[in-house]
């Protein structure tokens, strides 16, 4: 089939699917897209790349930089029109109004503060977005609505550049020459990413529609949801057809899975696990921190069972040489946008390929600290609700303790607008807007 043809049957699917789901979520405005192709963006590579803008990380993409501002811009004139209550927004998001402050003060410090500025810029529009969803009348039902548009244009769209567009959807290992699948995202953990997060919401999603088979009118998205799910799934296996493939994202969907599970048993029985749920995250915390510092996986076996050497492909020599460059600025960091460089990317690695060791790299124990603080108080909240609006706080904190999983050995941790984080930050929003709107919202 000629790739043009093959574009126009894919881009037609899309927009079917799309109309289809749309119908499901009436009440729910143009406005759902804001979030939607924020979210977009932040799991795949900037516009400039798509159209050919070749620039290094420290100038940044004229593209990518317009395009966010007119998504800032629109969403702040949606909620001007709206009438919007800011100060009340912020005070109820206070940990996030807090980091993005932070990350501000810390380009004080930055060796280059005018460059993490224009950084910082991006990640200010988390506020935006995520006020554009609790400014809808229903918040969760607006945020479910963007993250479906995400998993139908990202999955197929992918799936297309990997059989007809190879010189966009593939590449191949710089050492080994090993054949990997990039799709739409920057990397093949990347795509694997966004397919176990695709999984989980889609797997959760049937689970809770195939309880009800009897009782719907219309099949039809079932069937959607079902494909995609099988979409997602061949996609994080690769091209060598094994879930080892991408052995991050495959842990954190295990993670997600099991947490689900154990959450709905444990809610059915009545048994209390808000402590035992604190407990855990914050031991993923200290692992995951612990990890880069000394080299060492104190599960012994693991890295193994997913198919991965000691070194964890190559990881441990990426933390052994940024680890001394996190112990020269262990309190402040470097500044938020101030420590990668193009240099130092071809030196040592594109990424960290660990949240935690990446977060201090920018801005040190104290936004570590703070980021962790932010993601406790988000299961905690998200555990209190539980007994009102149990299933979709479930699907909620299966994904966060996936984010905590993931940031182990890879990083997106300390990016407000870096896929799956940006995902966490409208869940807080819709977390902390209020138990009652939400309950009203489903």
């Amino acid at each position: 089939m000629p790739p043009e043809l093959a574009l126009l049957l894919v881009s037609v699917f899309i927009i079917i699917i799309l109309y289809i789901d749309d119908k499901q979520f009436k009440g729910i405005g143009p406005a759902k897209w804001i979030p939607a192709l924020w979210l977009l963006y932040s799991g795949s590579r900037g516009l400039g790349y798509w159209f050919n803008v070749r620039t290094t990380i420290e100038a940044g993409n004229p593209i990518d930089r317009y395009f966010l501002l007119s998504l800032g811009m629109l969403g702040f004139f949606i909620l001007s029109k709206r009438r919007f209550s800011w100060n009340e927004a912020l005070k109820k998001n206070y940990i996030l109004s807090l980091i993005i402050l932070y990350m501000l003060v810390s380009t004080i410090w930055s060796r280059v503060p005018e460059i993490s500025f224009r950084r910082w810029g991006r990640e200010a529009i988390a506020l935006i977005i995520g006020c554009v969803i609790i400014s809808e009348k229903y918040p969760i039902r607006a945020l479910l609505s963007a993250f479906r548009k995400v998993v139908f244009i990202a999955l197929p769209y992918s799936l297309l550049l990997i059989k007809y567009y190879p010189q966009y959807g593939r590449d191949y290992h710089i050492h080994t020459g090993e054949l990997m699948w990039l799709g739409i995202a920057g990397q093949k953990n990347g795509l694997a990413l966004i397919c176990s997060f695709s999984a989980i919401f889609l797997i959760w999603s049937l689970s809770k529609d195939l309880s009800q088979w009897k009782l719907l009118t219309k099949k039809t998205p079932i069937l959607i949801d079902l494909s995609m799910l099988i979409l997602s799934v061949y996609l994080m296996m690769g091209p060598r057809r094994t879930f080892k493939y991408s052995s991050t994202s495959f842990l954190s969907l295990l993670i997600g899975l099991i947490f689900i599970m154990l959450l709905r048993i444990s809610i059915n029985k009545k048994t209390k696990i808000h402590v035992k749920l604190i407990i855990i995250a914050v031991t993923i915390i200290l692992i995951g921190t612990y990890i880069p510092f000394t080299g060492k996986i104190p599960i012994k076996g693991v890295p193994e069972l997913l198919g991965r050497d000691s070194t964890l492909t190559g990881r441990t020599q990426i933390w052994n040489a940024l680890v001394p460059y996190a112990q020269k600025k262990l309190i402040l960091g470097h500044g938020f946008g101030g420590f990668w460089t193009t240099s130092l990317r071809e030196q040592i690695a594109i990424t960290a390929h660990n949240g935690y060791l990446d977060t201090m790299l920018n801005l040190g124990v104290i936004g570590l600290i703070i980021f962790s603080f932010f993601l406790i108080s988000l299961i905690s909240k998200c555990y209190k609700l539980t007994n009102d609006i149990w299933d979709i706080t479930l699907l909620f904190l299966s994904m966060v303790f996936m984010f905590l999983v993931h940031n182990i050995a890879e990083a997106s941790l300390g990016y407000l607008e870096s896929f799956p984080s940006s995902l966490i930050v409208l869940f807080s929003f819709i977390i902390h807007n209020g138990e009652s709107n939400i309950n009203s919202s489903l």
